[in-house]
């Protein structure tokens, strides 16, 4: 069950539309969700890992913009993962602007979902070309110690998931909460120090990492992403 949620469209400016899957299976140490690894050739993300997905084309279906996302992320998760999903499994998890002044920006869904029963994940071997089931804790810890690179929306969805025992948990969790809009503003000192201010940090009007208050933030340091929230995500009306 996706939830819609009031976004503010004129941030966008130029972003393209894309979506996102984090699939998990349920093992006997907690839940794993799956990661992709990109091609090491690719013009954008070469040799990065993340979830299944990409831009929403113009014959994804749907009348409305989360309509569309979600045909997009079933699309994109049979085409670099062949696995098949229907929309109705997907479950609205986050909703990710890229920062103003990059190159390319993307406004980007994310949904989380149960890998179907046994179904079997193959890369495309073109634009992904590596798979793995990971422990979501296990590739944050992998992150931290620089042997796996990843993006700052996937190390934060990881510490995200990796709060919960199951994958029924993780999905519930989500079902409960209003997907949290996350659109940094990027507070750097100098380049091998960046910290990315999140809605809801008290520096985040004003993009001053310095002021008291509460924190919702990431700290780019060597590579490394570190991640720091000190409230909850308001759960959905009624």
């Amino acid at each position: 069950m996706a939830i819609e949620i009031p976004l503010p469209i004129a941030e966008r400016d130029d972003a393209v539309l894309a979506s996102t899957v984090l699939l998990l299976r349920d093992s006997a140490l907690g839940p794993e969700v799956l990661l992709l690894k990109r091609n090491p050739n690719a013009r954008n993300m070469a040799d990065v890992w993340m979830f299944p997905g990409g831009k929403v084309d113009d014959d994804d279906c749907g009348a409305v913009e989360l309509d569309k996302v979600m045909s997009g992320a079933v699309r994109e998760l049979e085409e670099e993962a062949a696995v098949s999903l229907s929309t109705q499994a997907l479950t609205g998890f986050s909703h990710w602007l890229t920062p103003k002044g990059m190159k390319r920006r993307f406004a980007t869904w994310f949904f989380v979902s149960e890998l179907p029963a046994d179904a079997e994940v193959r890369v495309d071997g073109e634009e992904m070309v590596e798979a793995r089931w990971v422990r979501p804790k296990d590739a944050v810890a992998e992150h931290q110690e620089g042997k796996l690179r990843l993006p700052p929306p996937t190390v934060v969805s990881l510490i995200d998931l990796s709060q919960h025992a199951s994958v029924d948990a993780a999905i519930t969790a989500a079902r409960r909460r209003t997907p949290p809009y996350f659109f940094p503003k990027i507070a750097a000192d100098d380049p091998d120090d960046i910290v990315m201010l999140y809605p809801g940090d008290a520096g985040y009007e004003s993009s001053d990492r310095s002021v008291d208050g509460a924190r919702h933030r990431a700290s780019w340091i060597d590579g490394v992403i570190t991640y720091e929230r000190d409230f909850a995500f308001p759960e959905r009306a009624g």
